[in-house]
């Protein structure tokens, strides 16, 4: 797997290339970066930019060019304002004037997100979608759970024989890749491929397998550990849930049977494959240890992982 890179270090370097008398959009960086859904994370970035001015955050400004907040959010607008105009950007109620005249996009940058989707498209390829284990003994719930760059993950290992809690394993780690939609094993498979060390073990992991338009963290994670794994996911990224109302539905992509949506009360999870686990095996599993929507050793794994960042506070 690629070293996730470090994007923070690359959107400051980004937002320093910027012009005096010029601005960039958030979309901007992210598109230099390879993925405009990195926008968010480049907010959250220049967010908590440790030296403003010398990397200068100010010039970076909403898509339709509103000039927006500066070192957070609702924060500072009128700061942000006057140091704009002191570089000569004219404003007018907040927004840019001639603001095509004066937007930068011409960045030196590494394409590093579209790296990671060509990474993605590689791994997709070797999972395996038939079910490839000899004995299982436990399924094993994974989650994790953040407070600014630490992470804490959890697993939770429940023996298949009698359902009962095995083992809560923790682990504590520091994660610097940014949350960015559909990227998420490169934030995530650092933490979760230090808990895959239990025998004869499935693991159920929040996060899609298949369901997701390259390769979501339970397939990206099944395959470079060489694990069997199942998509268990609260929410659904990719594909249409034929059924919604049902409390067992198929889910599909371009009309192919890619995934299971089970309803229990509130919750749902949605059920993919990951890597090695069949998609019926994976829906026998998640149905048999369903609580209240939620297969139980993932919801264990939730709550511990909740409780031990509460904890750190």
């Amino acid at each position: 797997m690629l070293e996730p890179p470090d994007v923070a270090s690359l959107v400051y370097r980004a937002t320093s290339q910027i012009p005096r008398g010029m601005v960039s959009t958030y979309g901007d960086i992210a598109k230099a970066l390879g993925d405009v859904r990195a926008s968010r994370a480049v907010g959250e970035i220049l967010s908590k930019n440790p030296t403003p001015i010398v990397v200068p955050c100010h010039r970076v400004v909403y898509s339709n060019g509103k000039v927006g907040w500066y070192s957070g959010k609702g924060k500072n607008s009128d700061k942000k304002i006057a140091l704009l105009e002191s570089e000569g950007v004219k404003i007018k109620d907040g927004k840019i004037e001639n603001f095509s005249s004066v937007r930068f996009n011409n960045f030196d940058l590494p394409n590093v997100l579209k790296q990671l989707q060509d990474e993605q498209d590689q791994i997709r390829r070797l999972v395996v979608e038939d079910d490839d284990f000899e004995t299982l003994e436990y399924a094993v719930g994974l989650d994790v759970s953040y407070l600014g760059e630490r992470a804490f993950g959890v697993a939770a290992v429940y023996s298949l024989e009698n359902h009962e809690l095995v083992e809560v394993k923790k682990i504590e780690c520091s994660v610097k890749f940014p949350y960015i939609p559909t990227y998420l094993s490169y934030r995530e498979a650092p933490v979760f491929s230090r808990l895959t060390d239990v025998k004869n073990a499935v693991y159920l992991i929040d996060g899609q397998g298949l369901l997701h338009p390259r390769v979501g963290i339970a397939s990206h994670l099944g395959v470079i550990c060489n694990v069997p794994t199942v998509g268990a996911a609260k929410s659904l990224l990719y594909g249409h849930v034929e059924k919604p109302e049902s409390d067992k539905s198929e889910i599909t992509i371009n009309g192919k049977l890619s995934g299971i949506a089970l309803k229990e009360g509130s919750s749902s999870t949605y059920v993919s494959v990951g890597h090695r686990v069949s998609l019926n095996t994976a829906t026998e599993l998640c149905t048999r240890f369903l609580c209240r929507g939620i297969p139980l050793p993932l919801r264990t794994a939730h709550n511990e992982a909740t409780l031990a960042r509460k904890r750190a506070i």
